[in-house]
């Protein structure tokens, strides 16, 4: 879905420049390529930003003109989240958890696969390092050796500490690493088979620790849980 499709192109004008000032330099294709927008609607914005001397252009580049320009925030989010609408966004979060999949939020709303991939998997990412963040910190306490699991030639670690699974895509190396009991081994095998039939009927094969570490994180939450959760994840 392209951003030509949402916003007022005062709104348009503002994104366009936020994007310009991450890039710092860069080609009309460049740009046009990231934001979606075409080049017949892209190239004014930019001419306009160039007027108000917000732009320079040299040799067919672009640049980010500093000194004019009032120092705004670098937002943590990816990108492309710059180029979709709040409620947009919201949809698709809401999507995410209710595990709506990607191609029936393509037939809801109209946003490309490319789009609803971005954001999915951006998603995963964020419940993935909060949860490993988390490891460490118990790890670097008490390590232990891991529990190895291989799904379709890919192969995640695992570790459980106050009854909580946590997923890692790499080995912890530790000389003072300390196997698991046996009954912390047995939850392990547990919370791990119940995650992962779900993965398994979704032939979540690729980037598996990330699908994991969602179901695991997903388990027992109630929709309202999730999306605040979530929520504070990405805008706190």
């Amino acid at each position: 879905m392209k951003c030509k499709d949402f916003e007022p192109s005062i709104i348009q004008e503002k994104r366009i420049l936020k994007l310009c000032k991450r890039l710092n330099k860069f080609s009309l294709d460049e740009i046009e390529t990231i934001s979606e927008i075409d080049s017949s609607e892209l190239k004014p914005i930019i001419d306009g930003l160039i007027h108000e001397e917000r732009l320079t252009y040299c040799d067919g580049t672009y640049y980010y003109n500093k000194k004019v320009c009032k120092k705004q925030q670098t937002s943590k989010l990816p990108l492309f989240f710059e180029f979709h609408k709040k409620q947009d966004i919201e949809y698709i979060v809401r999507g995410f958890c209710t595990d709506v999949e990607v191609l029936k939020m393509i037939d809801l709303f109209g946003f490309t696969k490319h789009v609803m991939n971005n954001f999915y998997t951006y998603l995963r990412t964020v419940i993935y390092d909060r949860q490993y963040k988390e490891l460490l910190k118990y790890y670097n306490k008490s390590p232990k050796l891991p529990q190895e699991r291989v799904y379709m030639n890919t192969k995640v670690y695992l570790y459980l500490y106050n009854h909580k699974l946590y997923v890692s895509q790499k080995y912890l190396a530790n000389k003072e690493a300390k196997k698991h009991k046996e009954q912390e081994r047995l939850e392990i095998k547990n919370i791990y088979l119940r995650s992962y039939r779900k993965v398994l009927s979704r032939s979540y094969s690729h980037k598996f620790h990330l699908h994991l570490a969602e179901e695991i994180w997903k388990y027992g939450k109630s929709f309202e849980e999730e999306y605040s959760a979530l929520n504070k994840m990405l805008f706190a």
